[in-house]
């Protein structure tokens, strides 16, 4: 039985749609543990499929370790600079490097929207 008037509809879709599965299960998760269906759901939310599309299962694992990381040098390899070093540049005294194209100035000037310069360190800004 469906309590909430607003889900009667959502339910009688259900309802037809097991019609289309071989086997199919249901378990009831406590709202704190409900992450992943919220994601789920609204990548479901995103797309329509026709009743007769071919949908392959979602498999998901959950790892106790990160599965990747990105390790960011603090010098690049080809200059010895820094990775941030043409954003301070910019920030700094609003100069682009000497080789850098008409896009690569505009994107540029869009990371150092991102940046603040105290003094001579430079910050990411944040929400506060």
């Amino acid at each position: 039985m469906t309590r909430d008037s607003k889900l009667v509809e959502y339910k009688n879709l259900v309802m037809d749609l097991i019609k289309g599965f071989e086997d199919i299960t249901f378990s009831y998760l406590q709202r704190e543990e409900n992450h992943m269906e919220d994601a789920l759901a609204t990548l479901a939310s995103m797309f329509k499929v026709n009743d007769q599309a071919q949908m392959m299962p979602i498999r998901i694992s959950i790892r106790e370790i990160p599965a990747h990381c990105y390790n960011i040098e603090e010098e690049n390899e080809e200059d010895g600079f820094p990775w941030y070093y043409d954003i301070l540049q910019y920030v700094k005294y609003r100069t682009y490097p000497a080789e850098a194209t008409e896009n690569e100035k505009r994107t540029l000037r869009r990371l150092a929207i991102g940046y603040i310069l105290d003094g001579d360190v430079l910050y990411k800004k944040g929400k506060d």
